[in-house]
């Protein structure tokens, strides 16, 4: 028998007995950067009808749940740690979504929302192959994660042989283990069946390079010679796909 998959949640499970802290929304603590919630929330908004069944997964305390509520949304939640969820009025589902997760929901949804979570797991393309079998045909995703093709990402990479948000420090305290390139997310989704509607990014491509000049010198010389459009060079990299409507 194999080993189970890599979940590292030690420090996520403390954090569902602290109280709210001053990222937060509603009293919910945001497990994300500043101000990605309400960028992933625009993406939504714009993608998704109005009133449509979404599926947050990954949910954490229920903040971006709740905000998804806020706006219209029927919204249902999935995530490893039951605890860490605040919510009563929104249904939840227990799931590892390193297994097959899409067999324990009854309904299919009109979106799914996965806001720093690729990076949490072991592999994208059973991720991506779960959610799309979980959407209705037509339906449309938006999903996040650390962008390791930032300047600043690569710089790290170059300087200390790690990715930012990708170090043994961040691997056992947030359980990031799986960098993924914007090529690696693009291959596993459309393997997977989905098209692409929309890239982007969000953030400071350059906040960690902050107060260390020799790194900032090295981010500034990738991104001048770079070929990435710079929609694409923020912190956090963001993208929608969809399921289509029919197949060939």
């Amino acid at each position: 028998m194999g080993a189970k998959p890599t979940v590292l949640v030690d420090t996520y499970i403390r954090r569902a007995a602290e109280n709210s802290s001053p990222n937060s929304y509603k009293g919910l603590t945001m497990h994300a950067l500043p101000g990605l919630h309400e960028f992933v929330a625009e993406k939504a908004v714009a993608y998704l009808p109005g009133g449509a069944r979404v599926l947050d997964i990954a949910a954490g305390s229920g903040a971006l749940s709740q905000r998804l509520l806020d706006l219209g949304f029927r919204v249902s939640a999935t995530d490893f740690v039951r605890a860490n969820f605040k919510l009563d009025n929104v249904p939840f589902i227990t799931a590892d979504l390193n297994e097959p997760f899409a067999t324990t929901h009854s309904e299919r949804y009109q979106g799914i929302i996965a806001c720093e979570i690729l990076e949490h797991l072991e592999n994208p393309r059973h991720v991506a192959r779960q959610c799309f079998q979980l959407l209705t045909p037509g339906g449309r995703m938006v999903l996040t994660t650390p962008n390791v093709d930032s300047p600043a990402s690569k710089a790290a990479f170059l300087r200390f042989g790690t990715f930012v948000w990708f170090d043994d420090t961040r691997y056992e305290i947030d359980g990031h283990i799986s960098p993924l390139t914007q090529w690696q997310v693009g291959k596993a989704f459309s393997e997977a069946g989905f098209t692409f509607l929309w890239k982007g990014s969000f953030g400071d491509a350059m906040r960690h390079t902050a107060g260390s000049p020799r790194l900032r010198l090295v981010a500034e010389m990738i991104s001048r010679v770079s070929r990435l459009d710079p929609a694409l060079t923020g912190e956090i990299f963001v993208a929608v796909v969809e399921r289509p409507a029919t197949t060939a």
